[in-house]
């Protein structure tokens, strides 16, 4: 589990976007359409499935949740959409359920 020590190491959602979309443009590797996106994304949750079913450690589906994640992350970027807005409106919502 992740050591929440630092304070100054936190990040919030869409600092990490940024921070993953600054290192795919360095590696020219940014999504071109959200279908492209979508297709990873239902791959990612296909292997984190297998990955549940199989019985795996913590890292290697810890794994599979960060490729998840990544995956969301493109989706909200194509789509100028703020991934820490969207959680918190979520939250909300949830609250007056």
């Amino acid at each position: 589990m992740h050591d929440k020590k630092d304070d100054e190491n936190q990040k919030n959602l869409d600092s990490l976007m940024e921070a993953q979309i600054k290192q795919m443009d360095e590696k020219d590797v940014l999504p071109e359409t959200q279908e492209e996106v979508v297709y990873h994304l239902v791959e990612e949750v296909g292997e984190f499935t297998e990955a549940i079913r199989e019985g795996k450690g913590d890292k290697e589906v810890e794994n599979e949740l960060a490729d998840i994640l990544w995956q969301v992350n493109k989706i909200c970027w194509l789509r100028d959409i703020s991934p820490e807005e969207i959680f918190f409106r979520k939250l909300e919502i949830n609250e007056d359920r």
